[in-house]
């Protein structure tokens, strides 16, 4: 199953959305679980201070990766370009 989703699964995927959206939409149901238990935890209140210190340590990695990435400065040189002189308008050409 996993070789010909691989070889031809997101086409045939593509060409049921295109042309049965009907049954896309089911598949797309039946990939739901019918039933989820959500469960709320204390979230950071009760993770221990290792655990607090593991995050923060990760959210300052992932802060300095960000930081590095927008630093990435493509650096320029320019060369200063003659362009040719305006030629000379005689004094009839010019508007009064």
């Amino acid at each position: 199953m996993l070789r010909d989703f691989r070889q031809g699964g997101p086409a045939a995927i593509a060409k049921v959305r295109k042309y049965q959206p009907a049954a896309y939409m089911k598949i797309c149901a039946l990939l739901v679980p019918k039933e989820m238990k959500v469960e709320h935890s204390d979230g950071i209140k009760a993770m221990t201070d290792e655990q607090l210190d593991a995050a923060l340590e990760a959210l300052r990695a992932l802060v300095a990766a960000r930081a590095r990435e927008a630093a990435n400065v493509i650096e320029v040189t320019t060369e200063p370009v003659a362009l040719p002189a305006p030629e000379a308008q005689s004094p009839e050409a010019t508007p009064a």
